[in-house]
């Protein structure tokens, strides 16, 4: 019995060798295989040389693209930056920044004498008059900017007289009245014609009027409404 087994084992391991050669050679055959070493290293250099040059064309399109969304913000930039200028400038001129610097001091005080010499009580207090003539000589000298008492002049400002009292910007200020104005020249100053009429006034009737340059003169921003109102006549 296990004689007659013999015969079948062979011829099953024959079947299974002649199976695996078949399976050998039916595997599609790598064409490169059968070139030598050296052409197929050719080959591959070929190969990658290939894609690096698609990679350089690809990089190449994104440098491009990159520079052109560089220069598209910097138009963007360059808009803003003189849009930004714009706004500062008419902020400024407006009188919405606060500003910093060297100019002329002015001081504006009612007498202390008790009877004025021409017998008018009105000749020994600070009028609104007074402060508005300084205020011109002070533009007239080259001012950047003008507060009286810290109250930022500008374009709607108006100097107006409330009794013995100065009405600024809907503000009520009693004398000394500090005018601080910054980028004026006293020599300017000094030389107005109103500005002489008010140092006669105050060697006259002993109103206090002192005038000086400083180095380092603080003018607020305004803080109101810059926009101009007109009454309406009521229906």
């Amino acid at each position: 019995m296990a004689r007659r087994a013999r015969p079948a084992v062979i011829v099953g391991f024959g079947l299974i060798g002649f199976l695996a050669v078949v399976a050998i050679r039916s595997q599609p055959a790598d064409p490169d295989a059968r070139l030598p070493r050296q052409f197929r290293l050719v080959g591959l250099i070929q190969r990658q040389q290939t894609e690096a040059a698609d990679l350089r064309t690809q990089a190449d399109r994104l440098r491009a693209r990159l520079a052109g969304i560089r220069r598209d913000a910097a138009t963007r930039q360059a808009g803003s930056a003189d849009a930004e200028r714009q706004l500062n400038g008419m902020e400024e001129s407006n009188g919405l920044v606060a500003v910093a610097g060297p100019g002329v001091k002015v001081t504006l005080d009612d007498s202390s004498m008790k009877e004025s010499p021409t017998g008018n009580l009105n000749d020994l207090v600070i009028h609104s008059q007074d402060v508005q003539a300084a205020v011109n000589g002070l533009w007239r000298a080259g001012a950047e900017a003008i507060g009286i008492n810290g109250q930022r002049l500008v374009s709607t400002s108006a100097v107006l007289c409330v009794g013995n009292t100065l009405l600024l910007n809907g503000t009520v200020h009693s004398p000394p009245y500090v005018i601080s104005a910054v980028g004026a020249k006293q020599s300017e100053f000094e030389s107005d014609e109103l500005v002489r009429r008010l140092h006669d006034d105050a060697d006259a009737f002993g109103l206090r009027f002192s005038v000086s340059r400083e180095d380092d003169l603080h003018v607020p921003a305004f803080v109101g409404s810059v926009t101009p109102k007109y009454a309406t006549p009521v229906a």
